[in-house]
């Protein structure tokens, strides 16, 4: 008998022990087909019904109110509980020298400016301005962008009804000032705390514009601690990871996915957590790291011994978060754990444990996949993990590759009884027993930025009887053998988000084409397989950005049309059979983008489709519900506040990355901090 031979028997072998083995409660799940990034790649969840409407406001952002007139005795103000001011005087272009700091009053006095609309400075005029957004697009309300050296003004007034402090999030793509009662901020980076005095507060803008843009957004959230009054939120469960500065791991971008009555996540670095769908109380954690995977004889090595240790102490905090009693403090120590583990395993065996660069969505900022009787694990160390539903780990293996720039972020893909990983080569392996079905070489082992790498996760194809691979990069694999059947190499690097299978059309959106790119799929599988591109233009060259007009979200496709987002919140509606754009709007998500947010540089959150309507979520709390048609009809806008970091220089309000998940009447909303059930209890 051949070796060959031998290893196929013995595969076929323990693939039928796996079922048998698998205990009662997975044996008797629904077998279904595979689910994992966005469902089945595709953001649909056509059996659900989930609410359109919750929340969780702060009571002092709940209690604000807004007016750009002085205010009458008797005045009130229009409410602001999604803490967005939405009138506002502005002013400008005023010119100022070229060497002029932010800091330089451009207008006498300007700390207590107090101006009414129609009022004189010197030759401009202030003039009233009402928003649809949290934008204000100076160079759209001025008329252009102006001089090269010039700042404008946004002046309006905030009514609080119990004073204190406020946190704001501030996007300028220039410098920026900001005037409280006549009193500067202090100075900051996107966010800073306003203190608002009981009554009235007059509140001062002062921004400059950036090398191509100029516009503020200005989002208001409340200060901890706080009080907060919710609805329609059925519970939400702190999960460990949220790191402690603004950029890298631990950033929430991991959606889950639902067997039954459980729920499963991923959580930094490479913990899959299961939770009760009921009450998201956390039934079990099991760890997929260097430690776990570790072969015999590296088992051996004394710094094993140490890590060991740790691992015990590890397990001993993840009983914490199963009891429902960890606490921050205890979140706090799980990391420093993890970081002396990491270096103990590096000591093991560097050529194999020695972590990388943590990537921007963290080291588990992957949706797992599953059947419905197992659930399979990737993570960006290079760990591929099998578990059955109760956690009984099947299989767990170890496959290193060079770090690549921001790291890896595809979501694994279940596809022809394979469980298949990007990390610079496209690796296949056996679901059933982990062992390599094949291995095909997409991008160059050396520098940080190879040609042809991209982000997004792969997604499943068929063609007539065969199961291929759809990639970021516009490469088509076939699952079988993992031979390529397709590459395009007119596809941007580093492209973000992922391809998206709808009926018999295949839908590519580059990061930096600016294309929505239609391809329409053979009957029948040939080989070479040719597919010849259809572009569209979804260019947003007309709505502000925030140094790139990027799309990392994923378009959902509903009745022949198209609905994307990008990184700044415009939403471009597509007539896929026209080829045209049928409108494009700026939308109502307080997005806050900044250099050093990781993963969460603006809104990557892909749109989904679920009860007849669009949903469209923000990156710091915000939501959108929408009515799929030609003409743009918000059904209703939803917002979450939560703070995460609490009392470090990184306390910040929770930002949310990860696709929603829908099940039932449930919709279910990871954060960098926690996992949000919203729905019935």
């Amino acid at each position: 008998m051949t070796r060959s031979l031998r290893a196929a028997i013995a595969a076929v072998a323990l693939a039928a022990t796996l079922v048998a083995a698998a205990p009662a409660r997975a044996a008797a799940a629904e077998t279904r087909p595979a689910t994992g990034w966005r469902g089945d790649g595709t953001g649909k969840y056509p059996a659900a019904d989930p609410p359109r409407a919750w929340s969780r406001i702060s009571l002092a952002v709940k209690g604000l109110r807004f007016l750009a007139s002085k205010p009458a005795a008797d005045a009130a103000g229009a409410e602001m509980p999604d803490g967005v001011v939405r009138e506002w005087l502005v002013l400008g272009p005023v010119p100022v020298s070229e060497d002029a700091d932010i800091k330089d009053d451009a207008l006498p006095d300007e700390a207590d400016l107090e101006p009414e609309e129609n009022e004189k400075a010197g030759d401009r005029t202030w003039k009233r301005v009402t928003l649809q957004t949290a934008y204000l697009d100076f160079a759209a309300l001025l008329g252009g962008r102006g001089a090269e050296s010039a700042v404008a003004y946004a002046f309006t007034r905030v009514h609080s009804e119990t004073g204190g402090p406020l946190r704001l999030n501030l996007t300028t793509v220039g410098p920026a000032r900001v005037y409280v009662n006549g009193k500067a901020a202090a100075p900051f980076v996107g966010r800073l705390r306003l203190n608002l005095a009981k009554g009235w507060n007059r509140v001062l803008l002062k921004v400059a514009p950036g090398e191509a843009d100029w516009y503020a957004v200005p989002v208001l959230h409340g200060w901890v601690p706080a009080e907060y009054a919710e609805a329609g939120i059925a519970w939400r469960t702190a999960l460990p990871g949220a790191a402690p500065g603004f950029y890298g791991g631990g950033m929430g971008v991991a959606a889950p996915v639902v067997v039954g009555d459980r729920l499963y996540v991923l959580c930094e670095p490479n913990d899959l957590v299961c939770l009760d769908k009921a009450d998201g109380k956390v039934r079990w954690v099991r760890r997929s790291g260097y430690l776990e995977a570790a072969d015999a004889e590296d088992r051996k090595q004394p710094a094993f011994q140490e890590a060991e240790a740790l691992g015990a102490r590890l397990d001993a905090l993840a009983a914490s978060l199963v009891a429902g009693t960890a606490t921050p403090q205890e979140f706090e120590e799980k990391a420093k754990v993890e970081k002396a583990l990491a270096k103990a395993m590096a000591q093991v065996s560097p050529e194999k444990y020695k972590p990388s660069e943590v990537p921007d969505v963290g080291w588990s900022g992957f949706t797992p996949t599953t059947d419905g009787r197992f659930v399979w694990v990737w993570s960006a160390t290079g760990v591929t993990a099998c578990y059955d539903l109760d956690g009984g780990r099947r299989w767990i293996r170890v496959d290193r590759r060079p770090a690549v720039e921001h790291g890896f972020s595809s979501s694994p893909l279940l596809v022809d009884g394979k469980v298949v990983a990007f990390l610079r080569d496209l690796l296949a392996f056996d679901a059933a027993t982990g062992a390599t079905a094949w291995i095909t070489p997409l991008v160059s082992h050396k520098g940080l930025n190879p040609g042809g790498f991209f982000h997004g996760s792969p997604v499943a194809v068929r063609i007539g009887e065969a199961d291929l691979i759809a990639l970021g990069n516009g490469t088509i694999v076939r699952a079988a053998d993992g031979k390529v059947l397709r590459t395009d190499p007119a596809v941007s690097n580093q492209a973000v988000a992922s391809p998206v299978v709808e009926g018999r059309t295949l839908l590519g959106l580059p990061s930096w084409g600016m294309v929505l790119l239609v391809y329409a799929l053979p009957d029948a599988l040939a080989d070479p397989l040719v597919l010849t591109a259809r572009k569209i233009d979804v260019d947003t060259a007309g709505f502000p950005k925030h140094y790139l007009p990027w799309y990392l979200a994923s378009p959902v496709v509903h009745e022949g049309l198209a609905y994307l987002v990008n990184n700044a919140g415009v939403l471009t509606v597509v007539d896929l059979e026209a080829g045209k754009v049928v409108y494009q709007r700026m939308l109502d998500l307080d997005p806050f983008q900044a250099h050093n947010e990781g993963a969460a540089r603006g809104i990557g959150a892909s749109p989904a489709l679920a009860g007849g309507l669009i949903y469209i979520l923000g990156n710091n709390g915000a939501a959108l519900v929408l009515a799929p048609g030609r003409t743009y009809k918000q059904v209703a806008k939803n917002k979450i506040e939560s703070v995460v970091q609490v009392g470090h220089w990184s306390e910040r309000q929770e930002r949310f990355v990860a696709h929603p998940v829908f099940d039932g009447r449930r919709l279910y909303l990871r954060g960098e901090g926690h996992l949000w059930a919203v729905g019935p209890r």
